[in-house]
């Protein structure tokens, strides 16, 4: 009688653990589903990561650049994180779902190439007032450095004179690495960011450089669209 108790309780505790905590298994794979598709890359630092499991710990087997097109297979969601299994350019690997689309993604001018994964690597940079180098931007000292050194190409050094300077251009022509002005008062330029494609800014605003959509907050206040 009591063996049978301490069996008894021994199973009960394990199935309280198991429905409090997961099983063992449950808790480190996922189910891995068929899912044949095209999609496009568009990542917004310019390349893709391409991984040998669905997650960021997986050896990192390749690069896709943006636009590329994957041939997927497989897709598993693992922590809340979709990761797709593709195939580009004879390599095969797990990428993060979030960075691919349904839609060919437009590519840059080559005059472009370069701009936005070159401005990326300084995310997180101080917002500093008339900031022009590394330690520290502001809004225009951000785009006239990423332009001198990842295109060669000077341009005017205040947000004002760069939408002067630069060549008009609409909405619907925007390219990564044009450059979008804006007004806080509806009146002068105040405010320029880079346009890193698929409706995001790459900007010195607040108090660092970042990303953020040219939806919500910003659109209202977009003055022009320029490029050169």
């Amino acid at each position: 009688m009591l063996k049978k108790l301490i069996i008894s309780t021994i199973a009960t505790g394990a199935i309280a653990l198991s429905a409090a905590f997961g099983s063992t298994t449950d808790a480190s794979a996922a189910t891995q589903q068929n899912y044949s598709a095209t999609k496009y890359v568009k990542s917004y630092d310019g390349t893709l990561n391409l991984r040998s499991s669905a997650s960021v710990k997986g050896k990192l087997v390749g690069t896709v650049k943006n636009g590329a097109k994957v041939k997927t297979t497989a897709k598993k969601t693992v922590s809340g994180t979709t990761w797709v299994k593709g195939t580009v350019s004879g390599k095969t690997g797990w990428m993060n779902a979030n960075y691919l689309t349904n839609n060919k993604v437009k590519k840059a001018s080559a005059s472009h190439s370069g701009l936005i994964s070159y401005g990326a690597q300084f995310r997180g940079t101080p917002y500093v007032w008339g900031g022009t180098t590394p330690r520290g931007f502001d809004c225009s000292g951000f785009t006239s450095y990423v332009y001198k050194n990842a295109a060669g190409k000077t341009i005017p050094r205040t947000s004002g004179a760069q939408y002067a300077a630069s060549k008009k251009i609409s909405r619907s022509q925007l390219q990564a690495g044009d450059l979008v002005f804006f007004s806080a008062g509806g009146g002068r330029v105040t405010h320029v960011a880079l346009y890193a494609g698929n409706g995001q800014l790459l900007h010195a605003a607040g108090n660092s450089v970042k990303y953020q959509s040219l939806a919500g907050y910003w659109s209202p206040l977009v003055v022009g669209y320029g490029r050169f």
